[in-house]
Order: C-alpha cells, then structure tokens, then sequence
C-alpha cells in the first residue's frame, strides 16, 4: 500500500502514464478493464474521503480487513473480483466523464448514471428530517444497503455516521456549545480536517501540496473505512440483541427488571416499563444498571439510593445488608455484587424505595 501510494505523483490522471490501483498497488493502462472512482483534487474533507472509501467498499476494496464480517460483503467482493479498481483525485474533464462514479464534483446528482454531487444549485435533495446530502450520503443511498447487506443497518449507519458527515458538509452544525466559554465536543470527521490542515501549515508550492494532499487522503481512507464497518457491525450486534431482549422482555414476570444471562449491547428505552437491566460483570460477579430515559440523554428513569452512592464495599454491606454487595457507582446508575442473587437484592432495594416514595422515576424528558 505504502509503495502505491508513493508512486502517486500527479493529480491530473492525463499527466501521467499510470493508473495506481488502489486494490493490488500494480498499474495498469487506462484501456485496461477498470472500475474507475474519481473525486476532486487537491484539498479534501471528511465528505470524499468517506465517499470513496464507501464506494471501495461496494466494489470489493477493503483496507482494514474487517469487511469479511459484514452480511453480503462476500457476495459484493465476488461480482467484482477480476476488475481493477482505481480512484483518481482530478479536475480533469475527460476523466470526469470517463468515471464509473463521479463525487463530489461535476455538479450533478443522477444516481443512475453514478454521479453523486451536492454543491449544484438545488442541491441533491434532504432527508426526512431537513438534513440535506452531501457526497457521502449519495453514495451510502444508494450502494449501503448492499454494503453491509440489510437496510435496517444501512439506515443505522446513515443516522450515526453518514449524516452527521452531510450536515457539516452542507454548513449545518449538528453539535452546540452549552458553555459559556464555547466547550463542545471534538467530532470525529473534525479530525480528518485537521489532517488537511496540516498539509496547508507545511507552507508548499501548489504542485508538491497538492501532492501530499493525494497522499494524506489515500491513508485516510482505511480509517475512514473502519468506522463505516465498526459502525455497520454495532447496528447488527443492535438488531440481534433486539430480538433476544424482546424474547427476554415477553418471559419477564416484573417489567421493571429485565435479567440478561450476558450482556447485551443496551437498547432498552424502547420498553417503556423497563427501569433496571441484569447481567454478568465482565468483571466477575454481577452488575445491575438504571436504563435511561432517551437513547439521546445521560438522564435515567430512576438511581439507586443517595445513601449507596460511592461507597466502599464495606461500608455498601452494612447500608444494605448485602453481604455480597460490592460497589454503588457515584452517579447512582450502577451496583454490582459477587453474585445474581445479591445483586437481585440491591435491586429490590431500590424497587422499595421507588415505592416508598424515597426515589423518584421519571420515564420521559417532558
């Protein structure tokens, strides 16, 4: 990968003789049989680089190996086994036209003919809830379903991910300051522009800048893969434990208490009966946790009691009477003890103080 990518020394495709592939790192004619994925050059954001590592994806190219546990990704990789696949970084009309798929760039949206662009007038359309397309949400439209092989995780990743990338893209801050002095979180695609604005800070002539931009976007494309497919791979491991937690959910005797025989990953504010959660520690013994109000929010329906809160395990045994008792988050929103049976018991403890009035549970943000 690295030696391809060294050998990459022009933006505009007709300067040079070669064509790298980005799948093998041999070259090849430009008559060669060839999927060709073109994107502008020069500068970069996080909206084209994740586009084409979209793209790659669909056609087979993975640089971080982990598609191979992606549903379908194998059936993809075959229908285009024996094909070069090429991405070339370029402004030049010819090869524009020439493009399987054309991104971010052209000034046209027709996902027909593959031509994924947002910056025409009009746009290329918004989503239900007025978040417009960029590049990325183009290409994961119409090629993520096949991707990752369901629609229901495409559309998982589409929410998580692929939209928050358009938003940006399209001048439109997803994130806002709660603080006075503007605090507000680092987002991930953030970092990818600050790869690009290293390259600005080397102080460059145009030609050699733009040349460390083609390689700082081609080493960024394995990362921006991996949060495609870690992202894709948290919305199958979602849509599988939804099935055992509502299989869980029907068999339970007491809705407030869902009791798991291993931790699921948690999607439980769809139940909205559903105030603690059960489950083996990994490390040893077991856990009991608060569910939260909103997959949105860090607020619970209810806490354990104030008087448990951080606590030493001792000082937890002699409060409760759990002998077994070891540990009362801060926060309130999880205990823990050496066995189920202990555990079970912190938690009718504080089902008690639920009805006693002495805890308070609050089931939505209103």
């Amino acid at each position: 990968m690295k030696k391809a990518l060294n050998k990459i020394k022009k933006t505009l495709i007709h300067k040079t003789k070669k064509i790298i592939n980005l799948e093998t790192g041999k070259a090849g004619g430009r008559d060669a049989n060839h999927v060709l994925i073109v994107t502008h050059g020069s500068n970069f954001h996080p909206d084209d680089v994740f586009a084409t590592a979209a793209a790659l994806l669909y056609y087979g190219v993975d640089k971080t190996g982990l598609g191979k546990f992606l549903h379908g990704f194998s059936e993809i990789q075959e229908k285009h086994s024996g094909e070069f696949v090429r991405v070339v970084r370029t402004l030049d009309k010819k090869v524009m036209d020439k493009a399987t798929i054309l991104m971010d760039i052209g000034r046209e949206y027709d996902e027909k003919r593959n031509r994924f662009d947002h910056h025409q007038e009009g746009g290329a359309g918004k989503r239900e809830d007025g978040i417009p397309y960029a590049s990325f949400g183009l290409v994961w439209k119409k090629f993520g379903k096949k991707i990752v092989g369901n629609a229901e995780v495409a559309e998982y990743v589409d929410k998580k991910l692929v939209k928050h990338i358009d938003a940006e893209d399209n001048g439109i801050k997803i994130a806002k300051s709660l603080f006075l002095d503007g605090t507000q979180p680092l987002l991930f695609e953030e970092l990818i522009n600050l790869d690009c604005d290293l390259v600005y800070g080397l102080g460059l002539e145009p030609q050699e800048m733009n040349r460390v931009f083609d390689k700082t976007f081609f080493k960024l494309i394995p990362i921006a893969q991996k949060m495609i497919i870690l992202t894709a791979l948290k919305g199958i491991a979602l849509a599988e434990a939804d099935k055992k937690l509502e299989h869980l959910y029907n068999k339970m005797v007491d809705k407030r208490v869902i009791i798991m025989d291993k931790k699921l990953p948690f999607r439980l504010t769809q139940y909205k009966d559903i105030l603690f959660s059960v489950y083996p520690s990994l490390r040893s013994g077991w856990c009991a946790q608060v569910v939260q109000i909103s997959e949105e929010s860090y607020e619970s329906r209810t806490y354990f009691p104030k008087s448990w809160a951080g606590k030493s395990p001792e000082e937890l045994q002699e409060i409760t009477g759990v002998p077994d008792a070891q540990f009362c988050h801060a926060g309130r929103w999880l205990v823990s003890a050496s066995t189920k049976d202990g555990v079970l018991k912190l938690v009718e403890f504080a089902l008690k103080e639920i009805e006693a009035g002495r805890e308070k549970v609050r089931m939505t943000l209103d």
